[in-house]
């Protein structure tokens, strides 16, 4: 379980903003914050006013954040934590800029799979690691692929794309 300082459960809202959703396929892990443009629903953490995205909402799913909130988006250092029938599941620490991932963060998907490294424009871009099913991939990412050990890794960004960058094995 994860400990929690400040910030309050999220409700479930609708919010008539569409997002801004550059992809509209997940990559082949599902690891992807931009798919639930399409099939999710927002969080809104109630003390903040931040919004957080859900892209498998159940109504008894909530969120949290610690930091500074924008015009409904996250702004500054904080946390994120989700929570699936209140348990803890993903988790981010880090850094948003305009409500995106931007700078140094940590992303738990559970105890074992995870991202620790620099993102940009909410996706990994720079020097980091995943570790997933077992597996570390370190090195420099770009646009949330990297190249390792001989297979590709995407996250936040179909796997598809990392072949225009050149990064696709």
């Amino acid at each position: 379980m994860v400990a929690m300082s400040g910030g309050a459960f999220a409700q479930d809202v609708a919010l008539s903003i569409k997002p801004d959703c550059r992809v509209n396929e997940p990559d082949s892990v599902e690891i992807s914050w931009e798919r639930p443009c399409e099939t999710g629903s927002w969080l809104l953490d109630t003390e903040t006013g931040c919004r957080m995205w859900d892209w498998h909402p159940d109504p008894s799913d909530t969120a949290t954040w610690t930091g500074a909130c924008s015009n409904g988006l996250k702004e500054g250092r904080g946390v994120v934590q989700w929570f699936e029938h209140g348990l803890p599941i993903d988790r981010f620490q880090g850094t948003y800029i305009a409500g995106r991932r931007d700078g140094l963060g940590r992303y738990e998907w559970n105890d074992h799979d995870r991202f620790y490294g620099r993102y940009a424009d909410d996706v990994p871009n720079g020097f980091g690691t995943a570790s997933i099913a077992g597996e570390d991939s370190t090195g420099l990412w770009k646009n949330g692929c990297l190249s390792s050990n001989g297979h590709t890794v995407a996250i936040g960004v179909p796997r598809t794309s990392c072949a225009a960058l050149g990064v696709l094995k």
